[in-house]
């Protein structure tokens, strides 16, 4: 029986045999995606792994939320110094090389930190996590770029959106073995589990091939030309502006999210790391929903990509703000749903405008300062907010976080919210 009809003889929902039907579309069709896809599907497994392992053992050897920001902060610091810098590398030269050579170093540096364990160090995880975040200061802005050379500009909507359904799916299930092993096998096997899943991801992306020129290298540009063409880019163009614009104010509280996670599981609902893998897959639960909803009810349709865009950032701060209120799991964990609902349709859309707004020859250092901006004041974020909620607490935190993001969604609707003439 072909996969057209066991989706034509299950149960499932209209709406979900059609998402579902998109999606494998684009697998089956476009080979080069699909290795991409994999690639991708693997390494955000063991990610998960590792995300609910290094939160485990910095807490449970520091017993500090501050601490658990300052790993964070090693995590993504190398990103905002070698971000913009970065840039230009992305596209003057082929971007496969920058992505496997990311995926091996990560291997051997997620097995790594397996070391903080066995030798009860902390100070490893801030060591490691540091050159994790250098190694993959190429990784994504390289991904990013390298997908309009891979699927059409009406696919690439689609493409975002499969992306973030994976993402979240692959959440779901990754957190909650990861917070199953972390609690019964321990924190190690999570971090092997992470490190072969860079090895999977560097093999597919092997296993790619896409057309591209190696860009202003072979036009005679400098270094410092392409550097200089990068922020003009991101300055004279609107859209570009408004989104990093953007990425920075959430950047700034944002931060707060990543710490308040994990906290929540271990220190307020006292669950332990099976705790924090719980509220990770709610998380993802949340996210592939919102991604669903971009893919069903947006679509090709830019127009409503613009508005949907804006109107999550505001539920996600009145959804953000409710979380940080309660201290029953089960009403936080409603919160917590249907606040990254709201995520799921920020993601995709967020790299979709760039994709679509900039030329192809200068995305690569644009999202490379998109990215460094935004990670940049996140840095901050985690310093800040975790010496924040150790002095004024988890609500009044949760409010700040919450208006900002309504400050987003309020600055880019009024921007791009109106009809076009």
């Amino acid at each position: 029986m072909d996969t057209g009809t066991i989706l034509e003889s299950s149960k499932l929902p209209i709406v979900g045999k059609r998402i579902l039907m998109q999606g494998i579309h684009l697998l089956r069709t476009n080979r080069n995606y699909r290795n991409l896809w994999l690639a991708s599907v693997g390494s955000q497994l063991g990610n998960w792994f590792n995300e609910v392992a290094l939160a485990q053992v910095t807490l449970t050897l520091t017993d500090s939320p501050a601490a658990m920001g300052f790993v964070l902060l090693c995590r993504s610091l190398p990103a905002v110094i070698l971000g913009p810098f970065a840039g230009p590398f992305v596209d003057r030269f082929p971007k496969k090389p920058f992505l496997v050579a990311t995926d091996l170093v990560r291997a051997v540096l997620a097995f790594a930190l397996s070391l903080s364990v066995w030798l009860h160090a902390s100070w490893i995880l801030y060591v490691v996590s540091a050159l994790l975040g250098i190694s993959g200061t190429l990784f994504g802005p390289a991904r990013s770029a390298a997908m309009p050379l891979m699927v059409s500009r009406d696919e690439l909507a689609t493409a975002n959106g499969l992306d973030s359904q994976s993402s979240g799916l692959v959440q779901i299930i990754g957190a909650a073995c990861g917070g199953i092993v972390a609690a019964t096998v321990g924190p190690i096997m999570c971090f092997i589990v992470n490190a072969a899943s860079y090895v999977w991801s560097a093999w597919h992306i092997l296993r790619c091939h896409w057309d591209e020129t190696g860009g202003e290298r072979r036009n005679g540009t400098t270094y410092l030309q392409s550097l200089k063409a990068g922020f003009e880019e991101a300055l004279h163009n609107r859209v570009a502006r408004a989104i990093i614009l953007i990425g920075i104010s959430w950047g700034l509280a944002g931060g707060g999210y990543y710490i308040l996670i994990p906290v929540l599981g271990q220190q307020v609902y006292h669950m332990g790391g099976l705790g924090i893998g719980v509220l990770y897959v709610i998380d993802g639960i949340g996210v592939l929903m919102g991604a669903y909803a971009v893919n069903q009810f947006v679509g090709k349709n830019h127009r409503r990509a613009v508005i949907w865009y804006g109107v999550a950032y505001l539920t996600q701060a009145l959804f953000f703000t409710a979380l940080t209120q309660f201290t029953v799991f089960a009403w936080g964990a409603l919160m917590l749903l249907l606040m990254r609902v709201s995520s799921g349709v920020i993601i995709p859309l967020d790299t979709y405008m760039v994709q679509t707004s900039i030329r192809p020859d200068v995305q690569g250092r644009v999202f490379a300062l998109h990215g460094s901006t935004y990670g940049g004041v996140m840095q901050l974020s985690y310093a800040l907010t975790g010496l924040a909620l150790a002095r004024f607490g988890i609500p009044v935190v949760g409010m700040a976080i919450g208006a900002m993001s309504m400050l987003c969604g309020v600055s880019w609707l009024a921007q791009f919210g109106r009809p076009c003439r």
